[in-house]
């Protein structure tokens, strides 16, 4: 049989191809209906002379396809269900289903982000998820990440957040919380030091520094039962004042630059200049492109309070007009959602599995692990539209915090007014 892997990219809506019905080769094959579980000799259903489909189509990417294609080989050999992945890239995935579903064109499943979620669902692109009998395999977290309007939307495969980088030639052990901190800052006289802060931390970035916010109680939408609340603005409330006057302390005391941007962060720490980066698991390759010697390890505690990073997801989603629900989630909880097929696509993703078997006993290294340690302690990237309204706020609050322009409490009442003025709901 030749081979069903698609070594091509796929261009606009156009290459799109329709979900029919038919078989490899033009055979003719029992087929299972996914409504009533009846098995149809021929392809055909007793209720309507349409062929059923007997393949399903699978849009990744040129890193996880090769993945996906090992997987949907067993899923073929033990369902007779074709499994065509064909590439595509990531980010224009997305764009591609909201124009492809709605003339009945697209893939069965489909990779994204777990931030596209409520564009997705509000566009009745994709259908919700049972992933009741598997849903305690996940980490919780990143099941919330795909939650919306108390349904969850995609099969979360990798999570990602920030973490500490720590120089081991400098720091043996990272430090549990920010006493611990801010002691090995003052031994290697770092903390006074211009130019050279202790903790490289990008200024003005809030998925950076967020985390302190959120380690106080601080939120941006309120969410309970899978679902956002964007009248529940959370920015200016007393935890979030408290998180922004901690993180304010960081910068007053010299353990933090206001001047340092993502990139200096990284030339400092990929130096050697530095004893700690609060980054992402993004930033690895280029931290063993440098050949320092580091370790990874959750974010620390401050003042008792874990420090909470959002959480970002990638997941698999559901084609809304798929002809074989079924089947496709069969592929996904039995295929794809296996400890092997799980840390290879953590692997080829560079980011920590959301599945709990994967994540834990050593199938990963120890660096991922702590990564996904982070993320576990986090909390989902709202993924619903009204998010585009924070970004601007919130990066000028954390401008102003780590610029020590302003008070803390006032700077976070103008970023929350900000919102609910841009929601109509201040």
């Amino acid at each position: 049989m030749a081979p069903k892997w698609q070594c091509r990219m796929l261009v606009g809506v156009a290459s799109v191809m329709l979900m029919t019905g038919c078989t490899s080769n033009g055979a003719t094959t029992t087929v299972t209906d996914d409504i009533t579980g009846t098995t149809i000799p021929g392809g055909s259903s007793p209720s309507t002379s349409q062929v059923q489909p007997t393949k399903l189509l699978v849009w990744a990417d040129e890193t996880r396809g090769p993945i996906v294609e090992a997987a949907a080989q067993l899923f073929e050999a033990a369902s007779g269900i074709v499994v065509e992945v064909e590439v595509m890239p990531f980010r224009e995935i997305r764009a591609a289903i909201l124009s492809a579903v709605p003339t009945g064109q697209g893939p069965d499943l489909f990779m994204d982000s777990n931030e596209g979620t409520g564009a997705l669902v509000e566009a009745g692109v994709v259908a919700p998820l049972d992933l009741a009998i598997r849903e305690s395999g996940f980490v919780p977290v990143a099941l919330d990440a795909f939650a919306y309007d108390g349904e969850i939307y995609a099969m979360p495969f990798v999570t990602e957040a920030v973490a500490l980088f720590y120089n081991t030639d400098l720091v043996p052990a990272p430090p549990a919380d920010f006493e611990a901190l801010r002691s090995v800052c003052d031994g290697l006289g770092l903390a006074a030091a211009v130019g050279v802060p202790c903790l490289a931390i990008p200024a003005g970035e809030p998925l950076h520094q967020f985390p302190f916010l959120a380690g106080f109680g601080g939120y941006i939408f309120g969410f309970g039962n899978g679902s956002y609340d964007s009248t529940d603005t959370g920015l200016g409330t007393p935890e979030a004042i408290a998180g922004a006057t901690f993180l304010n302390g960081l910068y007053r005391d010299g353990y933090a630059d206001g001047a340092v941007d993502y990139s200096t962060m990284a030339d400092l720490f990929n130096q050697g200049s530095v004893p700690f980066m609060w980054t992402g698991p993004w930033q690895v390759e280029a931290v063993n492109a440098a050949g320092i010697n580091y370790g990874v390890a959750r974010l620390p505690d401050m003042n008792g309070r874990s420090a909470r990073p959002l959480v970002g997801s990638q997941g698999f989603f559901l084609n809304a007009m798929s002809g074989i629900p079924d089947s496709a989630m069969s592929f996904l909880l039995d295929y794809i959602a296996t400890t092997e097929t799980m840390v290879q696509l953590s692997v080829a993703t560079g980011r920590p599995p959301a599945l709990l078997d994967a994540l834990a006993g050593g199938s990963i290294d120890r660096n991922m692990e702590a990564f996904g340690e982070s993320a576990a302690n986090g909390v989902p990237l709202p993924n619903v539209p009204e998010m585009e309204t924070v970004w601007g706020p919130l990066s000028d609050a954390f401008s102003a915090l780590s610029g020590l322009t302003g008070d803390p409490a006032a700077i976070m009442a103008t970023a929350d007014g900000s919102v609910r003025e841009a929601l109509g709901t201040g």
